[in-house]
């Protein structure tokens, strides 16, 4: 976000880009993964989904408390285009949260024993698809709020919606 408050959208691209891959690698480790102990331990997956909806149910609960996005506009970072891409790539890969969401959400819509390579290409256009959509979505706002600063309430309805979409979520993923 701050990528695009102080640089703009399109300086973000890069970002986005490496945070996607990102997401494509933990689908794919998760899937991979998971396939496998599925096939070894598949009772373990009623607690890895439990665990995972409690979590994202806190996380939605942090996040509609939170308060103003804070952001520092001033701060510009001059880096070239593959250090941007790596930069997104590396948040991704150095936070737990996607691949305890893929763990919790992919044993309760997919069969593990009858995925196909052609499945796993689909998933991982429309995962490589979504993600990009709603963080360069985000990306755009921020860009935009550059231009004119959000107002406090604003901000906090954002994360209030996003907050009870979470803990929306994990209630699904628990009851099911």
């Amino acid at each position: 976000m701050a990528k695009a408050i102080s640089e703009g959208f399109k300086a973000s691209l890069y970002l986005i880009g490496g945070l996607v891959t990102g997401d494509i690698i933990f689908l794919l480790l998760a899937l991979f993964g998971l396939a496998a102990l599925a096939k070894i331990w598949g009772g373990l997956f009623f607690f890895i989904k439990i665990i995972g909806g409690i979590y994202l149910m806190y996380l939605g609960i942090k996040i509609y408390t939170s308060a103003q996005i804070q952001t520092n506009a001033k701060a510009k970072q001059n880096k070239n285009r593959f250090q941007t891409f790596m930069s997104g790539l590396l948040v991704t890969l150095g936070n737990p949260k996607p691949i305890l969401f893929y763990a919790s959400v992919l044993p309760t819509i997919i069969d593990f024993n009858q995925v196909r390579p052609l499945d796993i290409l689909i998933m991982t256009m429309l995962i490589a698809f979504v993600s990009f959509s709603v963080v360069g979505t985000y990306c755009y706002i921020a860009s935009l709020s550059k231009k004119a600063e959000m107002s406090r309430n604003w901000q906090k309805r954002i994360n209030q919606v996003a907050g009870i979409v979470m803990i929306t979520v994990g209630i699904f993923i628990i009851a099911k």
